[in-house]
């Protein structure tokens, strides 16, 4: 029996707007109890039309309330290799626990399951929010997701979201102190419980993210850098003219530049943090589906714009 499930609960629907509210907080038990996670994942040869097997594997959901891997009971999930090593949810909830136990004021924010259980993923409040300047609030959160359908490695990483507008920004991808990626692969059982060291890590990139965060809020953009930063976005091909629909990027991120979260922290209008905001609000509430925004090109957009953004501040103005 198949089934649709893009499901999501928690305490707050503070991510991407999405979210059931319950008014607690989600332990481990609690998560893997709601029917939107009381599933399995196995994998298994393939079959041809005759029911013999071919030199090829995928990826089968199993409900829990369903007979065991009967055929009818059990969804296909995607291809993957022979090497493939299904990685449970319950294994990757468990790494946020080990994490979780050495910041008290964590706990379980949302979590969610996309299409019919191809992507899980968590997000849990560490209890390490900042602020920009004097009242612009963030809050920082550690999420954990992985693919069952060879499309994503299991991965931890920090996300910060900005309490004002719900823009979101994974904290320092790419850097192998704050990001942390399991294949799944044999191995993948010994990475993940290394991944429980990660927390000082954490910490310590959350201390460089508020930092690096205000410096932006402190240079004013000047035309120079603004050209700098959106060529790096969104180029143009040399000997091309700008098209359509690069320019309605551009207009749309601008517009968002010039309306500064309507206007919530006047200092910050004309910013290079006021841009990056402009640019992660087009992105998080653009026509971008979550999980683009989460995992796909919006992610990598948000991540390459504060790069450039920083690497541009040097052409700006210190307020």
């Amino acid at each position: 029996m198949a089934h649709n499930i893009n499901a999501y609960i928690g305490r707050q629907a503070a991510w991407h707007k999405l979210g059931t509210v319950t008014g607690k907080y989600q332990t481990t038990e609690e998560l893997l109890s709601d029917p939107a996670f009381a599933y399995d994942v196995f994998k298994s040869q393939l079959r041809d039309g005759l029911g013999r097997p071919v030199n090829a594997w995928g990826t089968f959901r199993w409900n829990h309330a369903d007979k065991p891997h009967a055929p009818e009971n059990t969804v296909f999930l995607g291809p993957v290799g022979e090497n493939y090593t299904v990685i449970p949810h319950r294994r990757g909830f468990d790494l946020i626990d080990g994490l979780m136990k050495g910041a008290p004021k964590a706990r379980y924010e949302t979590a969610g399951v996309l299409g019919q259980g191809e992507k899980v993923w968590a997000l849990a409040d560490l209890g390490l929010g900042f602020t920009v300047g004097e009242s612009d609030e963030h809050n920082s959160y550690l999420l954990f997701a992985t693919g069952h359908d060879g499309s994503l490695s299991a991965i931890t990483k920090m996300t910060t979201t900005r309490v004002v507008c719900q823009n979101t920004l994974n904290v320092a991808l790419g850097e192998k102190s704050a990001t942390f990626r399991v294949r799944h692969t044999s191995g993948a059982a010994a990475r993940i419980d290394a991944a429980e060291n990660l927390l000082g890590s954490i910490r310590m990139e959350n201390l460089k993210m508020a930092d690096r965060l205000n410096w932006l809020a402190s240079r004013k953009v000047t035309r120079e850098s603004m050209e700098q930063v959106l060529n790096r976005l969104f180029p143009i091909a040399e000997g091309k003219k700008s098209s359509k629909q690069r320019d309605t990027l551009v207009d749309s991120v601008l517009a968002l530049y010039e309306i500064n979260d309507n206007n919530a922290f006047p200092e910050q209008r004309g910013t290079a943090f006021n841009l990056l905001n402009a640019i992660t609000n087009h992105v998080d509430h653009s026509k971008a589906t979550p999980e683009s925004a989460m995992f796909g090109s919006g992610d990598v957009l948000k991540t390459l714009a504060l790069r450039t953004i920083t690497d541009a501040s040097s052409l700006m103005v210190s307020i």
